[in-house]
């Protein structure tokens, strides 16, 4: 059935309530014909019309319902609420006076890597830059007699290594390690040097020595050594550890920096060193040195 059929149909019935025809037969006889075609058109058209309502009505059914309440109006109101107890659209929101949270973001499970990275490490970018700062700060405070050539590993990778990585594990606010480790070289004889800056990790404070305990598991001696009134932890190890010696410093805003030296610099072929390159008053000056603290 097409539109015209609909509007003939609809029209016999206004037809029905004019006066009758007159009774000429055939004008009879055609008139009875187009009446019952008419019929049947009504007919099929009482059945199209329901659809055809309940298409169009459904749209304003729910503009009824709803009004110019957003979805979220409606379910704050709940299904009881009065329209008093439910906001006006042309009513703006309340302004919260609570200061933002400035807590650093947590780590979940599934989060994707930062920044755009595949994995933790950032092998461009400014963070990468900063690792490759302090790799050359680091050369630079080498003290006389020594030096960090480009050597190679027997593989053929770099000793002179800097990385920038993305530490926090899940449930961990989002902090970032910097690291640069160079090999030291004074006559033939080869050991190495690291330096490791971490930005503030949400961790409480502790005592100079038991941060220094935690680098990379390090048991041995340990001191306190003052510089300018900061309290530096010295630890010493035993033989066999990758690092103879480093220092750690904790920032009052939780940076963390360690400076670590080891005489012996595996893989070289070369002999180690006869003397550590710094004493122990030199590493912890270093460790409080603002050219190794990276907060960010």
């Amino acid at each position: 059935m097409n539109e015209e059929d609909l509007n003939e149909a609809l029209h016999d019935v206004i037809v029905r309530s004019t006066p009758p025809p007159s009774m000429d037969p055939a004008q009879a006889l055609e008139q009875a014909r187009r009446a019952r075609k008419r019929r049947t058109a009504v007919w099929a058209a009482a059945a199209v019309v329901p659809l055809v309502v309940g298409v169009t009505a459904g749209p304003a059914l729910v503009a009824n319902l709803t009004g110019d309440r957003s979805v979220g109006q409606m379910v704050a109101g709940g299904p009881g609420a009065t329209p008093s107890e439910s906001p006006s659209a042309s009513t703006p929101p309340p302004v919260s006076t609570v200061a933002p949270s400035t807590a650093p973001k947590s780590r979940k499970t599934g989060d994707p890597w930062p920044e755009g990275q595949v994995d933790r490490t950032a092998t461009t970018g400014p963070r990468a830059d900063r690792a490759v700062t302090l790799m050359n700060d680091l050369t630079s405070a080498l003290p006389p007699g020594f030096t960090s050539p480009d050597l190679k590993y027997p593989e053929g990778g770099p000793m002179r290594r800097p990385q920038s990585q993305y530490a926090s594990n899940d449930g961990e606010p989002d902090y970032w390690e910097y690291m640069a480790s160079i090999p030291v070289q004074k006559d033939n004889r080869v050991g190495k040097v690291l330096v490791q800056s971490t930005t503030p990790n949400g961790k409480p404070a502790t005592d100079p020595c038991a941060l220094a305990k935690k680098f990379w598991g390090g048991t041995g001696t340990c001191s306190v050594v003052i510089v300018n009134g900061k309290k530096v932890g010295v630890l010493t190890t035993k033989s066999g550890g990758d690092y103879d010696q480093w220092a750690a410093y904790r920032y009052d805003d939780g940076t963390v920096v360690y400076l670590a030296q080891a005489k012996k610099n595996d893989r070289t072929g070369k002999p180690a060193l006869t003397q550590p390159v710094f004493t122990a008053r030199q590493l912890a000056e270093l460790a409080i040195s603002p050219k190794f603290k990276i907060s960010s």
